[in-house]
C-alpha cells in the first residue's frame, strides 16, 4: 500500500516538476559509455564515477526518457517501503509517522527527479539501512555478510562512501560474546574488502594504471587475516597460522601497494589530484600560498614558469595572487598537472600547518551549511542570477577579450582532462587566448573521441521535456526551504531518546550515526551541497520519530506530558 501512495506521490510532483539532468549527468553518462570500451577515452572520469552510479543513469536513457521518470519513481516509492518498515520495528505510529514526514518531505521528492548519483545513493543507502537494521536485531554471520556487501555497493555508487568503513566496528557494541561480535566484524569487512578491491581489480586488469591502481596489498592481507574469524573456533587457530604466512609471503614477494585510503572521497571534487584535502586547501578555503614553506614557494616559481606566462593566463592578466585567491576551478585543474615538478602533498600540508584554524573553521561552516542552510531545489527556468553581467567581452591592457563563463578567471584551464589514446598521442594546441584545438597525432583516437561526444549528446538528450509549470516548482521550492533541516532532526531526536529510552534505539542511533559520517566526511573534501545530506537525512528523520513515539520498555513512564496508559510493545 505505501508502495503505491508513494508512486502516487511522485507523480503528483511530476505534474510540476519533470525529471531532470542531475548534478554532472553527462559525466555519468560518460563513464556508462566507457564501461563497454576496450580502453576508455576519458579515463579519469571513468575512476571517479562510481561504475553503478554510471550504470543506473546510462541504462534508463537507454530505454528512453520515460523509463528515466519509471526507474526514479520506483526507487523513490521503494526507499520509502524500506524507511517505513525500519520504522515499524519501533511501532506502528512510528511508522506512520516516518512515512508521513518522508512523503511530505519536498526536498526527498526533488532528488529522486534527477538522474544522478543523488537519487541512486538516496534509495541504495536506504537499502542498506534495511540491512543494518535486521543484522543488529538478528545479528548473524550471513546477515553482516549482507551488510558488507552492499557497504560497498555504496562505494561504486557514490565513491566517498568509503568512509562507512568504520561501521564494519558495529558489531563491537552489541551483547554478545566476544568471540561472535569479532566473527561479525570479519564478516563485514571481508564482503566490503571483496566487492570493492574486487572492483578494482578487475578496472585494472583491463585498463591499467590509466584507470585504477592496484588492489590494495593492505586491504587484502586484512582480509586474509580476519577470514579465520569466521570459522569455528577449533579451526581458527591453524587458519590465522596459514594465513599470517601467507599475508607475510605475499608482501614478501610483491610489496605493500596500500594506496591513499581516501582515493575514492576525492571524486566529489571535480578531480581534486596530488591530497586528499588539497581540493578544499586550495578552491574552498583558500590557504595555499607560495609563503606558507619550501614546497609552496617551489610551487609557485613552478606555476609562474608553466602557467602563468603562458595563455590563456597571460592574456587574461592573472597574476599571483589570483591564481591563489580565486579558488577556480579551471585553475584548480591546471595546478593538478604540477604533480610531476611539484610535492603537492607536502604543499597541502604547509597550507593546513600555516592556517590550521581556517581549515577547521571551513570543515565546521561545510558541516554546518549542510546540516542547516542548504536545501535541494528544483532548477527553476527563466530566473537570471543576481549581478550577471549584461556584457559578453572584458577588456585586458586595452584588449577586448571574451568574458569567461561562471565568472571564472580564464574561460578554459590549460590543460585538458587527459586522453586516452590506442595509436599514439593527444594535446592541446594553444594558438591565442581562447583558441586551443584538441590535436590527435591518430585519426582512429580522433573518431573515438568524437564518437564518444556523439553517444554522450544522444543519450543525453533523452531526457523527458521539461514541463512549464514554473510557477509550482517555484512553490515547491518554497516548501522545500520550510521543511526543517536535518540538524534539526537530529538534534530534537537525540534529546528525546534522552527523555524516552525507546526499545531498540540502538538501530536509530547507528543509522543517523551513519548519516551524519556520509555528511562530516564529505565535508572534508567537497564544497556544501544539499545533494550530499539529502540522501542520507531520513536517518535523522526516524531518529527524531522514534525518539518521540517509538515503542518503550514495560513500565518505563512516558515523557512528563503524555497521559493515559502506558503504550505496549510491538510483538
Amino acid at each position: 500500500m505505501l508502495f503505491v501512495v508513494a508512486l502516487a506521490v511522485f507523480g503528483l510532483q511530476s505534474i510540476a516538476l519533470r525529471v531532470y539532468p542531475g548534478r554532472d549527468m553527462g559525466r555519468y553518462v560518460q563513464a556508462f559509455l566507457q564501461l563497454w570500451y576496450q580502453k576508455p577515452v576519458l579515463p579519469t572520469v571513468v575512476n571517479e564515477r562510481g561504475p553503478l552510479a554510471a550504470v543506473g543513469v546510462g541504462a534508463p536513457l537507454e530505454v528512453g526518457g520515460w523509463a528515466v521518470e519509471v526507474w526514479l519513481g520506483l526507487l523513490y516509492a521503494a526507499s520509502l517501503v524500506a524507511w517505513g518498515g525500519i520504522a515499524r520495528l519501533f511501532g506502528p505510529r512510528a511508522a506512520i509517522f516516518t512515512t508521513a514526514a518522508l512523503l511530505l518531505y519536498p526536498g526527498y521528492g526533488i532528488l529522486f527527479h534527477a538522474l544522478a548519483s543523488d537519487s541512486l545513493f538516496a534509495a541504495a543507502f536506504a537499502g542498506w539501512a534495511v540491512l543494518v537494521s535486521r543484522a543488529i536485531l538478528r545479528p548473524s554471520v550471513r546477515a553482516f555478510l549482507l551488510v558488507g556487501l552492499v557497504m560497498g555497493s555504496l562505494v561504486l555508487v557514490r565513491p566517498a562512501n568509503q568512509v562507512l568503513i568504520v561501521f564494519a566496528l558495529l558489531p563491537l557494541v552489541l551483547r554478545a560474546p566476544w568471540g561472535r561480535r569479532f566473527s561479525w566484524v570479519a564478516a563485514v569487512s571481508i564482503a566490503y574488502i571483496t566487492l570493492t578491491e574486487g572492483w578494482v581489480a578487475l578496472e585494472h586488469l583491463r585498463y591499467g594504471d590509466a584507470v585504477a591502481p592496484k588492489p590494495s596489498t593492505a586491504a587484502l592481507v586484512a582480509a586474509s587475516v580476519l577470514l579465520p574469524l569466521l570459522f569455528a573456533a577449533p579451526w581458527r587457530r591453524r587458519l590465522v597460522s596459514l594465513a599470517l604466512l601467507a599475508a607475510v609471503g605475499a608482501v614478501a614477494v610483491k610489496g605493500s601497494s596500500l594506496h591513499d585510503p581516501g582515493q575514492f572521497a576525492r571524486s566529489l571534487a571535480p578531480s581534486p589530484g596530488g591530497s586528499i584535502f588539497l581540493f578544499r586547501a586550495f578552491e574552498i578555503d583558500r590557504i595555499v600560498s607560495p609563503d606558507n614553506g619550501p614546497a609552496s614557494r617551489t610551487l609557485g616559481t613552478v606555476v609562474q614558469r608553466e602557467l602563468l606566462s603562458k595563455e590563456p593566463y597571460r592574456s587574461y592578466g592573472v597574476g599571483m595572487d589570483e591564481f591563489f585567491s580565486s579558488g577556480s576551478d579551471r585553475i584548480f585543474q591546471d595546478l593538478q598537472t604540477l604533480g610531476g615538478s611539484v610535492d603537492l602533498p607536502a604543499v597541502t600540508r604547509e597550507a593546513i600547518r600555516r592556517h590550521w584554524s581556517t581549515f577547521a573553521a571551513g570543515i565546521a561552516r561545510t558541516n554546518w551549511a549542510m546540516l542547516w542552510t542548504r536545501r535541494v531545489y528544483a532548477p527553476e527556468s527563466g530566473r537570471s542570477s543576481p549581478g550577471a553581467s549584461t556584457t559578453d567581452f572584458i577588456v585586458v591592457d586595452g584588449r577586448r577579450l571574451p568574458r569567461p563563463s561562471e565568472g571564472q578567471p580564464i574561460p578554459s584551464s590549460r590543460f585538458s582532462p587527459r586522453i586516452g589514446t590506442v595509436g599514439g598521442q593527444a594535446h592541446e594546441v594553444w594558438r591565442s587566448a581562447t583558441e586551443h584545438p584538441l590535436v590527435f597525432s591518430d585519426p582512429r583516437d580522433e573518431r573515438r573521441f568524437e564518437k564518444l561526444a556523439r553517444d554522450t549528446t544522444r543519450l543525453s538528450n533523452r531526457m523527458p521535456a521539461p514541463a512549464a509549470q514554473q510557477g509550482l516548482v517555484h512553490r515547491l521550492n518554497q516548501a522545500s526551504h520550510a521543511f526543517p533541516p536535518p540538524v534539526v532532526w537530529l538534534a530534537f531526536g537525540l534529546l528525546a531518546l534522552i527523555l524516552r529510552r525507546p526499545r531498540r534505539a540502538v538501530v536509530a542511533l547507528a543509522l543517523s550515526a551513519a548519516g551524519l559520517g556520509v555528511i562530516v566526511g564529505t565535508s572534508l573534501v567537497a564544497f556544501p551541497v544539499a545533494q550530499y545530506a539529502a540522501p542520507v537525512s531520513p536517518a535523522f528523520i526516524l531518529l527524531a520519530v522514534v525518539g518521540l513515539v517509538g515503542v518503550q520498555p514495560r513500565g518505563r513512564p512516558g515523557l512528563p506530558w503524555r497521559r493515559g496508559p502506558q503504550a505496549q510493545p510491538d510483538s
